[in-house]
Order: structure tokens, then C-alpha cells, then sequence
């Protein structure tokens, strides 16, 4: 009977133990605990001239202490609409940090606008301003209806706590990456080149840069099994609807180049992106093991 009632209770125990909830860990509070000795270190590697250092303290920040937790919800303006909260976007999050005085790079918007157009069912894209609605409006003709602007202004925004942590902790432009509950895969920072680069090449540098971010969302919905019933990737889907359109190969909107499809029927730009979500699927065990570690 003694025997009997250890089991028992061992069994309870390890039930609640395994039974517990996740805990959400808001991103203003691991980004709190950590960012002073961030601080410090970076400071360190600036004056130093070690850009090389400076690139690990900022990815080993991302991965040891900020992925894994959750974009805190706050209210951010639109320029038609009410006022909205982070939770009330239900998708995957590929957010942007802005300002209207930052100046991307010529190929920058484009490239964006393209991924919108063709992952807009699986991501919600959301270009956060820091600034005045005034300031934003002279900007927001550049981005296509499948972008959603939105802004802060800190003179009047009630959620200074967050945009504090949000805004000034890692600075900006910023790339973050969540899945539809807003939990953070990753971090990066905006691709950056000469001002003199030409509208082609400065368009492939962004695209390849920011299709990263993409390709990471998707391979999280694969993980996890919330891509299409029919096993097809978003990519596949993509595509697909392009040509039934009668859209693919094209496109020769303001601000890009026109795309060139090749024999196997996708452009440069395709057949890039597809790649980099095959990598990223291939890397999927070793992702979900890092993620339980951390």
C-alpha cells in the first residue's frame, strides 16, 4: 500500500510538473535585464573598432535572450482606421521599425512590397513609424495595400514603457519576427549598403535579406504543421496563384525591375527564396532543439 501511494504521488507531481503553462516572457522584460551590460559591451567594441565583436554581442543577445519571448501588446496608430493593438493581428508578424528621417536603401521598399504581394495570405507585414501622422503620410504612397503603415508618437502614446524598450533598446530600422502569437523567432537588423549602389543590385541585396526573415515564418508554420492541408508549401501556393492570374513574370510596377522568369518557370528572386526556405527546412530539427534550449 506504502508502495502503492509513492507511485501515486509521483505520478501527480510529475503530471502538474509536465502539465504546467508556458511562461510568456514579455520582450520589454528580457530586454530590460539585459540591455545594460549589453550596453557596456558594445560600447566596448565601437570604441575598439571590432564590428566583428559588436556583430556577436548583438546575435548572441537575440539568441540567448530575446527569441522566445513575446512582442508586448500596445497600441500603435493607422492612417484610415481606428487605432489597433499588436494582438488584434492574427497572422505571423515580419515587422519593420521606422522613421520618416531614415532613408533606406533604393531598393529597400520594393523588395518589401514584392514579398507582400506574395506571402500577404500567410504573414502580416507591418511597417511601425516612429513618428508623427503628418510624417508618415509623406511616406506611405511608397509601400503597397498589403503593408500595413502604422505609427508612435511618444507625445502622446500611453504605452511609453514599451515603446521605450521597443524603440530605443536595440534602436532602429529593425526587423522582428513572431509567429501569430506574437512570440519572437528572431531579430535582425536592416540590411544596409552605399548610397551610390544601382536600383538593381540594391534591390537583390534587400530581397535577399529581408526573404530571410520570410523564409524563417514559414519554416515555423511547417514545424508545426500550419501550412496547407495538401502538404504545399506557402512558396508552391504563391506561385500557383501567380500564374493562374496571368500576373508571373509580368510585373513591372514603380520602384523594381522587371522579372525575367527561366525555364523552370520562376524568376531569380523565386528560385533564391525558395532555396533559402528549403535550407531553413532542413535545419528544422536543429532550430527546435536551440529553441528548447534556450
Amino acid at each position: 500500500m506504502r508502495n502503492f501511494l509513492i507511485v501515486v504521488i509521483l505520478f501527480s507531481f510529475y503530471s502538474n510538473l509536465f502539465a504546467q503553462p508556458e511562461v510568456k516572457i514579455p520582450f520589454s522584460t528580457a530586454i530590460s535585464a539585459h540591455i545594460v551590460k549589453y550596453n557596456m559591451k558594445m560600447d566596448e567594441a565601437y570604441r575598439e573598432s571590432d564590428l566583428e565583436r559588436a556583430t556577436f554581442l548583438f546575435d548572441s543577445l537575440v539568441t540567448n535572450h530575446l527569441n522566445g519571448t513575446y512582442l508586448d501588446n500596445f497600441t500603435v496608430n493607422t492612417l484610415k482606421e481606428d487605432p489597433i493593438t499588436f494582438d488584434e493581428y492574427e497572422k505571423p508578424m515580419f515587422l519593420i521599425t521606422y522613421a520618416a528621417w531614415c532613408v533606406p536603401g533604393i531598393g529597400e521598399i520594393p523588395a518589401l512590397n514584392d514579398l507582400a504581394d506574395r506571402f500577404h495570405d500567410q504573414i502580416d507585414f507591418v511597417v511601425l513609424f516612429w513618428d508623427t501622422k503628418e510624417n508618415l503620410k509623406s511616406k506611405s504612397k511608397e509601400y503597397n495595400e498589403h503593408i500595413k503603415l502604422v505609427y508612435v508618437d511618444e507625445k502622446t502614446n500611453q504605452d511609453s514603457h514599451i515603446v521605450n524598450k521597443l524603440k530605443h533598446a536595440l534602436g532602429f530600422p529593425m526587423m522582428y519576427f513572431t509567429n501569430e502569437e506574437k512570440k519572437l523567432l528572431s531579430i535582425q537588423k536592416i540590411e544596409t549598403h552605399h548610397s551610390s549602389e544601382t536600383l538593381s543590385n540594391s534591390y537583390n541585396i534587400h530581397f535577399n535579406s529581408l526573404s530571410k526573415g520570410v523564409s524563417l515564418i514559414i519554416a515555423d508554420l511547417d514545424a508545426r504543421g500550419l501550412l496547407n492541408e495538401d502538404g504545399t508549401s506557402a512558396l508552391e501556393t504563391s506561385d500557383q496563384e501567380e500564374e493562374a492570374e496571368g500576373k508571373k513574370g509580368k510585373k513591372n510596377k514603380k520602384g523594381r525591375k522587371k522579372e525575367v522568369v527561366g525555364e523552370d518557370g520562376r524568376t531569380d528572386e523565386e528560385r533564391r527564396i525558395d532555396e533559402e526556405y528549403e535550407r531553413y527546412k532542413r535545419e528544422k530539427d536543429s532550430l527546435n532543439k536551440q529553441k528548447r534550449k534556450y
